[in-house]
């Protein structure tokens, strides 16, 4: 039995993955976003493919496998997790919660990506103005470069991510086309870098 296959029987996450939270955080990514070579989720909120793996990336799931940090650091976690696997209503609250709570760095992002994929682009807009520029922004511009093209360069600009122009991209785009595939490229790899830095946070 796979460590997936036992987080879906039941097991909790700090049993599966003792003493590895972020071996956890990798298990679950590379299934929900796939290799390098993936496109990684739709653009648009879809119905998760492993439903089971939900209550595994729950907040009061990762309570165990990260006992240091803060609720609020957690929920902001959990709302990546939540959104990557298209869990999109769970993801939806655990990021408004973590922000309630007063977390600042993570869970504004993860809300825009979610009304991102809803698709919300007005209220997306709204999330993202509240994460201002996060420092994200260069990492994601320089990763982004060996995949941007004609359609999605503006994604890029002046030598950072652009949020904004990144909701256009992804809300104009047509399902089976070369603009789509690109944008969710793109949209795989800010997930990876998001929640690999949210994970990080919730061991710092």
């Amino acid at each position: 039995m796979s460590v997936l296959q036992r987080l879906e029987a039941g097991e909790a996450p700090a049993d599966v993955f003792a003493g590895r939270p972020l071996d956890f955080v990798a298990a679950v990514a590379l299934e929900a976003l796939g290799d390098d070579e993936s496109l990684g989720p739709k653009l648009v909120q879809a119905r998760p493919e492993r439903p089971k793996l939900v209550a595994a990336v729950s907040e009061p799931a990762l309570a165990g496998l990260f006992p240091k940090a803060s609720r609020p650091t957690r929920l902001a976690l959990s709302a990546g997790l939540l959104q990557i696997l298209n869990a999109w209503d769970a993801s939806h609250e655990a990021a408004q919660e973590a922000e309630d709570l007063g977390e600042r760095r993570f869970s504004a992002y993860w809300h825009g990506v979610a009304h991102r994929r809803e698709p919300d682009a007005g209220n997306a807009s709204y999330w993202f103005r509240r994460v201002g520029r996060h420092p994200l922004f260069p990492t994601l511009a320089e990763s982004a470069e060996p995949l941007l093209t004609e359609g999605t360069r503006r994604v890029v600009a002046g030598g950072s991510w652009d949020p904004f122009a990144m909701i256009d991209v992804c809300t104009r785009s047509r399902p089976g086309t070369d603009d789509e595939r690109a944008a969710r490229r793109l949209q795989r790899l800010e997930m990876a870098i998001l929640l690999k830095a949210t994970a990080e946070a919730a061991i710092a």
